[in-house]
């Protein structure tokens, strides 16, 4: 069993640690769209502020695009600045674009967008707790901005304070019912904490809503090996590799030899 404990602890980070490490597109959300939203090794397109449903992305940065928190028209100043920020963040000049937020957000502090596209930028710089003082700003202006909720919650993962972290992806959860990114995410969090039956619970709801969530697949066939499941850990580490999860073929050489 303690075979394959680099492999548990590899899985259970994709949600977040692969934020941090395999990023490979870092895109500032512009006006009016939504943002992003968070799940592993795909692309993410902009989500659509009014009905806040994300499309599945974890390794995807979008900075929100249009501010509408401010009343009336943006001034000339603050659009410049907003769109001189998303430009940055889209060339991944993470410093500059964060500079530029910060002027942003000092000449308007209620503009939200603001304050999420600065905790993002923070977040790509790994200064977490700068990301956590803007998405809390955020999330204090708008108390349901799921998006800043699940972007904390990321923060958190990188943190390692689990509680949090599933505090918050329980509430993406109860906001977005619908997304099996939000059970994903959380199902990983809970994998951290040793709670691999509600991990799996949630990998199920996942893999309910998305019949062909490959890493939910993968991520719960760690889960159940650990729950010395190994036959089901098989059929969940080749149903993942067939979708295309091709890092499943490790766990199937490594712990399936026999099993069928």
């Amino acid at each position: 069993m303690n075979r394959i404990l680099p492999f548990l602890l590899i899985a259970f980070l994709i949600s977040c640690t692969n934020q941090q490490s395999e990023d490979k597109t870092t895109e500032p959300v512009q006006e009016e769209t939504g943002v992003l939203s968070i799940e592993p090794n795909e692309p993410a397109n902009p989500v659509d502020e009014e009905t806040q449903t994300a499309n599945p992305d974890v390794n995807t940065i979008k900075p929100a695009e249009k501010s509408s928190d401010l009343k009336g028209e943006r001034d000339t100043e603050a659009a410049y600045l907003f769109n001189k920020g998303t430009t940055a963040y889209n060339n991944e000049d993470f410093e500059s674009g964060v500079g530029i937020f910060e002027q942003i957000v000092e000449m308007h502090p209620d503009d939200r967008k603001a304050y999420y596209n600065l905790g993002l930028g923070y977040f790509k710089l790994n200064k977490f707790s700068n990301a956590l003082l803007a998405f809390n700003k955020a999330i204090e202006i708008l108390p349901e901005d799921v998006l800043s909720i699940q972007y904390r919650g990321r923060v958190y993962y990188m943190l390692e304070n689990f509680p949090k972290c599933l505090d918050d992806y329980t509430k993406v959860v109860e906001l977005k019912p619908e997304d099996p990114l939000a059970y994903y995410n959380r199902g990983t969090a809970k994998g951290r904490v040793n709670d691999y039956l509600g991990a799996i619970r949630d990998f199920d709801k996942a893999i309910e809503l998305k019949p062909e969530y490959a890493e939910a697949y993968y991520n719960r066939g760690l889960a159940n090996y650990f729950q010395g499941r190994r036959h089901e850990a098989c059929y969940d580490w080749r149903k993942a590799h067939g979708l295309g999860h091709y890092e499943s073929e490790k766990a199937i050489r490594s712990y399936c030899e026999g099993d069928q």
